[in-house]
């Protein structure tokens, strides 16, 4: 009898767990919390009130590096400081005190199984964390300023990270010396007005996504620098050929190959964005190609600097020769100094210069964008004497495309003109 009984008893148990619904485990799931990539632990469960998330006061302050965390049980005051920002919030009041000043919170702090729970987007927006909330998932994804790769300019003094909004850049920075077009979804904001602190910013959605520089002053993350060795940073990282993964970003490498294979050039791009909006995949058009132009021009006076050669004067005539031989290497798909007609570039030059004396040409074919068609010229010996001969004072750039039947995708033709 009594074992019959346990049987029914358990039998019971399991058509109830069977056929409660869905619904009731699901408003169950707890609440996640993920700060720079790794899920944080509480003793007390993270809860929803009014829409917030609340969470244990020390916990996150902790997780948060804080210097200094206390707490008055008369006052029911909790405090917390995080580089140099104090924040302050008190049981059951809508009014916290960051650095001193009044802020109206949406939600107050409670006190539940002991533990102190407050708004944890309040104080990670307080801190400059950015905050958001996957519903689905009931995660809440917290990212700090240093979570996103950052490249740093001693020099300057200054630091740019991914994800930074465009108005900060402009503060920090000041506004672009012109805006390019990339061949990709973002545009380039262009910082050319000191060659040695040269920088291109992608820009998409008023949020940095891109980077790109061959200047040495720039480090990335306090750690990659201009001159690096493939071999040094193939120890430290996942290096695959010339691509690492960091973090939700994708740093290309352009390489060096007369210097040791060292870093020439940083490229590092947002992969989030790009899975949304066909990364890799480029639209080329007439303004884009001028832009790769302007682009080729500034990185080969970097690569000037960078060797103690003076920056060339960009020249009209020069640069119509060159557009008029990559347009018609395109149009008649060909690679070569010399025209199908039989013009050579002396022939070029006597119909689109008024004078000159010494005269060289450099040409590349693909590699979809200005800085990578300019580091294949550089490690070219015979294309990099012409791009640092110091005898030259002027260079006319000209790009064009062979394009696709979609009109979307294309070959680059770049011919660079050079004289003095």
């Amino acid at each position: 009898m009594y074992k019959k009984t346990i049987i029914t008893a358990i039998f019971i148990t399991f058509i109830f767990m069977v056929f409660m619904p869905e619904a009731a485990f699901a408003s169950e799931k707890p609440i996640v919390v993920i700060a720079n990539g790794k899920q944080l632990t509480f003793d007390v469960p993270p809860i929803l009130q009014n829409n917030r998330t609340l969470v244990p006061f020390r916990a996150v302050f902790e997780a948060y590096g804080a210097t200094d965390i206390a707490w008055n049980q008369e006052l029911q005051k909790a405090t917390g400081s995080v580089d140099g920002n104090t924040i302050e919030l008190t049981v059951g009041s809508n009014i916290a005190l960051v650095n001193g000043n009044s802020v109206v919170l949406d939600v107050s702090p409670i006190v539940k199984n002991g533990r102190v729970l407050v708004p944890i987007r309040f104080i990670s927006e307080a801190l400059g964390y950015d905050v958001e909330w996957d519903g689905a998932k009931r995660e809440v994804i917290i990212k700090s300023p240093d979570y996103y790769n950052t490249f740093y300019n001693d020099t300057l003094g200054v630091k740019l990270r991914m994800g930074q909004k465009v108005d900060e850049l402009i503060a920090t920075m000041g506004e672009p010396s012109r805006i390019d077009k990339s061949g990709k979804y973002y545009d380039w904001y262009i910082y050319n007005d000191d060659l040695e602190h040269y920088i291109q910013v992608g820009v998409y959605d008023n949020k940095i996504v891109a980077f790109a520089t061959n200047a040495s002053s720039w480090v990335l993350n306090n750690d990659l620098k201009i001159g690096d060795l493939q071999r040094d940073i193939a120890k430290k990282y996942n290096l695959r050929i010339n691509v690492i993964h960091l973090k939700e970003d994708g740093l290309e490498i352009l390489w060096d190959i007369h210097n040791d294979y060292s870093v020439s050039t940083f490229i590092l791009e947002s992969i989030t964005y790009g899975n949304k909006l066909s990364f890799g995949e480029e639209y080329y058009s007439e303004e884009v190609a001028r832009s790769f132009e302007r682009q080729a021009f500034d990185l080969t006076n970097v690569y000037r600097l960078r060797h103690g050669r003076k920056p060339l004067v960009w020249r009209e005539d020069l640069a119509e020769m060159a557009l008029y031989h990559s347009k018609d290497m395109a149009e008649k798909n060909y690679f070569s100094h010399d025209s199908l007609n039989g013009d050579t570039l002396g022939d070029r030059a006597a119909k689109f210069l008024s004078g000159y004396r010494g005269l060289g040409e450099n040409i590349a074919m693909g590699y979809g964008t200005a800085y990578r068609a300019v580091g294949a010229l550089y490690n070219s010996k015979g294309h990099r004497e012409n791009m640092l001969r110091s005898e030259y004072k002027y260079l006319g750039v000209g790009v064009a495309f062979q394009m696709d039947d979609t009109r979307l995708t294309g070959t680059l033709y770049m011919t660079q003109n050079f004289c003095h």
